[in-house]
């Protein structure tokens, strides 16, 4: 029966070694990946942002427009019961 391949200490210490600079590499290239470039901000740059924000803020806003459900008794019955609330409380009855 045959032994097969040996391998040698100094193959598999090759092969560590490769493998562990691959790892280093791949690290390292992720660290630099994203972080970008800083650019100062103009005054246009500020602007724009500005605007974005605003534009953003007024198509929100309109998104949340109430809708009126019009006047109903229940309504208009709650409306009259606060009405003689605060005049009962204004004169002095409560």
């Amino acid at each position: 029966m045959g032994k097969g391949m040996e391998i040698s200490g100094d193959v598999l210490e090759r092969q560590r070694a490769k493998k562990a600079t691959e790892l280093t590499s791949q690290v390292k290239y992720r660290d630099g990946v994203g972080s970008g470039t800083e650019v100062m901000e103009t005054v246009d740059m500020e602007r724009v942002r500005r605007n974005q924000e605003n534009i953003s803020l007024v198509k929100y806003k309109k998104q949340l427009q109430a809708t009126s459900v019009g006047v109903t008794p229940e309504l208009e019955r709650v409306r009259q019961n606060q009405e003689n609330i605060s005049s009962a409380s204004h004169i002095g009855c409560i």
